[in-house]
Parts: C-alpha cells; structure tokens; sequence
C-alpha cells in the first residue's frame, strides 16, 4: 500500500506543479500587483508548520468530537472512509464525514460527483476535523481583492495553486496520523480510504489509504 500513497503523492505534486505553470506564464504577461503579491503567499507558506498545525488540530478534534458519545452515536461503528470537505476560496475549514464505501469493483477506487457506492454514516457526521492553514490564508487574504485581479480566471487560477498544495499538505497529514496511531479508536475496515473535496465543487479526490 504504500506504493500506492507513493502514486498519490506523485500525482498532487503534478497537479500542484502544473497550477504553478499556469500562475507563472500569467504572470509572465501580467503587471497586476494583486495577482503578484497571491503568488508570493503561496510561496511563502511554511508547509512542516502547516502540517504540524492541522496534525494538532486534528489530533484535539478526534478526542473532542469523534470519539465523544455527545457527538458520535455510534463510536464502535465499523467504516472504511472519511470524507473531508471545504469551503474552497471562501473558507479553509475542513468537516469530517464517516462513509461505507462500496470498493467491490475496483482495486483503488476513483470517486464520481454523485456516486452510488458512498453511503454517509451518521456516526462522524459534518464534525470539525482541521483547518488548512494554506486554505485559510487564501480566504483570509482574497475576500474584498478579487476585483483587483484583471479577471476571475486569474483569481481561480491562485485558487487552484492554493489548494493543490493544501492536498498535499493534507496527504503529508494523513501519512503522520497513520503512522501516530491517530484513528486506533476507531472501527476502521482496511483499506481505509481518506478522500477531500471542496463542497459541491467535484468529485471528491482519495489523498491516501490506510492498509
């Protein structure tokens, strides 16, 4: 399995590394000091502080929230993926959601916007699970600026800059819990799937397996 957390990490560092192209070649033919000074946040995030920051975060979240009766029904409840959602350019926020996946016809699964397989448990249910500090700096910066982009492909471009490296965060996240021991308490049916997705943007996207 870990081969395939190989792949996955691979494939993010692409999606990130070809967001930057994008964001650089604009910028190439752009004089917008707004557009200018979005890229060198991003430059400037400091990725071990933001994972420490979510693992933290995360860690408090599963003690407080998931493994808490007053918030878990059903702690003992056996599953095999979480389902993290954001908010996207508006907010760096994740929520945690317990699924059954039905993973029968695949050997790793690719998710689909409405997909039939994905049954939502009410056992982690909509429950804080991190914040991306990556995500949050976007959103804490860009409310009020977007206007100052020469237009909004511009502004989606940063976007998708932004969170490309927040997945990759996320899957440097998830290999620490992993190997923490962060979900022990919980009834996980291996492989267990870990999946982000931006609410009602997509199909959500599998950032790492546990074996």
């Amino acid at each position: 399995m870990s081969k395939t957390n190989d792949s996955i990490a691979e494939s993010l560092k692409e999606i990130e590394k070809e967001a930057k192209k994008n964001v650089t070649e604009d910028l190439e033919e752009s004089e917008n000091e707004t557009y200018q000074a979005f890229y060198d946040l991003w430059k400037n995030q400091e990725r071990k502080d933001n994972i420490n920051l979510m693992f933290e975060d995360l860690k408090s979240n599963v003690n407080t929230y998931w493994l808490a009766e007053k918030y878990n029904n059903d702690v003992q409840k056996s599953f095999n993926m979480i389902y993290f959602e954001h908010g996207g350019l508006y907010g760096g926020e994740l929520e945690a959601f317990a699924i059954d996946f039905d993973d029968s016809d695949s050997e790793l699964p690719e998710f689909e916007i409405m997909d039939d397989r994905m049954e939502y448990l009410d056992n982690i249910s909509c429950l804080p699970a991190f914040v991306s500090p990556t995500l949050y700096h976007l959103t804490e910066n860009i409310q009020g600026e977007e206007d100052n982009f020469d237009d909004f492909l511009d502004v989606n471009n940063i976007y998708e800059l932004f969170e490309a490296t927040a997945l990759i965060e996320i899957n440097k996240l998830f290999e620490r819990a992993n190997q923490e021991n962060l979900f022990e308490k919980l009834n996980l049916k291996r492989p267990f799937y870990l999946a982000v997705a931006e609410h009602d943007a997509g199909a959500p996207k599998l950032i790492y397996v546990i074996e």
